[in-house]
């Protein structure tokens, strides 16, 4: 089932602009659209349908230059699956959205893209796992947000950085109150090193034009506390977060950056077919933008020894059919 709640609807407005300051106006059949300085092109479709075109009137076009309008339109259109790319009448190319939010080179910053190869290995626990990638340094993820018009990024958490403004976020009372982990920058300090230090997991920074608002402890499912209580595979991803921000709360935010991540997870290894959290299960406000994303849901409550949890989940092929520029 397509997933509308977070998608944008169709702009207001007779014309506007891209990001990147290309323009955009509605036609009779859809819109007219720049290409570059010179060139423009039309995209040809019916609301509701699974199928758009987009046709190019330039023999000496880069497609590159239409994967920002890829982008924007798959973002508007929720029920699109597919662009045909036309010259004149003649069909050149087809574009699916699954297949256009799985390539890596428009986003992906990190050093893994799903290259790594499967070696098994043993932690100290006795655990066999796949062996995972040196963690990421600075930049791992950037996309532009069509709904907020703000640019998304992950970086890795940086100690001198980032400490001091994490110590403040650990404790907001909201965020203790879920955490658990309140206290001096001595006490963040060791708690983010040992995240660190830790080959499981993957401490990130998110920043909303460049402003830092939240922090997202990214993990391999198969290593955590959360592996015994479902039927864990080997490259299932989880992650802990945590808004530190009080500007970026809300629902209009939380669809956004909740997809950036989860997008991000998925891009990092094109083996990973599910996302798992373990929320509080009394977490409502969490639980609540969780419904309101492409493919997550709540699929039970269970009892870990220090909390009562609920575990979500998100399937990646759900996730991609159903997913937008948000």
């Amino acid at each position: 089932m397509t997933n509308t709640t977070a998608m944008l609807e169709l702009p207001q407005a007779d014309c506007g602009q891209l990001a990147d300051g290309r323009s955009w106006k509605t036609a009779i059949v859809g819109y007219r659209c720049q290409l570059n300085e010179n060139n423009y092109f039309q995209i040809e479709y019916v609301i509701g349908r699974e199928t758009a075109r987009f046709k190019l009137f330039s023999g000496d076009t880069h497609l590159t230059e239409l994967d920002s309008w890829f982008d924007w339109f798959f973002a508007l259109n929720s029920a699109v699956q597919n662009i045909d790319i036309a010259e004149e009448d003649a069909v050149i190319g087809r574009v699916s959205r699954r297949g256009f939010y799985q390539r890596t080179k428009l986003w992906y910053r990190g050093n893994n893209d799903g290259n790594f190869p499967l070696q098994w290995v043993e932690n100290k626990s006795g655990v066999r796992h796949p062996l995972r990638t040196e963690a990421s340094q600075g930049e791992v993820y950037r996309r532009y947000f069509h709904s907020l018009k703000m640019e998304f990024s992950l970086r890795h958490f940086d100690l001198e950085r980032d400490l001091e403004q994490f110590t403040d976020w650990m404790n907001q009372k909201r965020v203790a109150q879920f955490w658990e982990e309140e206290g001096d920058v001595n006490k963040q300090r060791k708690f983010i090193e040992s995240v660190i230090q830790d080959p499981h997991k993957l401490p990130l920074i998110a920043c909303l034009d460049e402003k830092p608002f939240a922090y997202f402890e990214i993990y391999w499912a198969f290593e955590d506390r959360i592996a015994p209580y479902y039927e864990c595979q080997p490259f299932d991803r989880g992650v802990h977060m945590l808004v530190g921000d009080k500007r970026f709360l809300g629902k209009r935010f939380a669809q956004a950056w909740f997809n950036g991540v989860s997008h991000f997870m998925f891009l990092d290894d094109a083996r990973t077919e599910s996302l798992v959290g373990e929320p509080r299960a009394d977490n409502r406000a969490l639980l609540r933008y969780i419904n309101g994303t492409f493919g997550w849901k709540k699929i039970k409550e269970f009892d870990f020894p220090h909390k009562r949890a609920a575990l979500v989940m998100c399937n990646r092929d759900e996730f991609l059919r159903n997913m937008g520029g948000v």
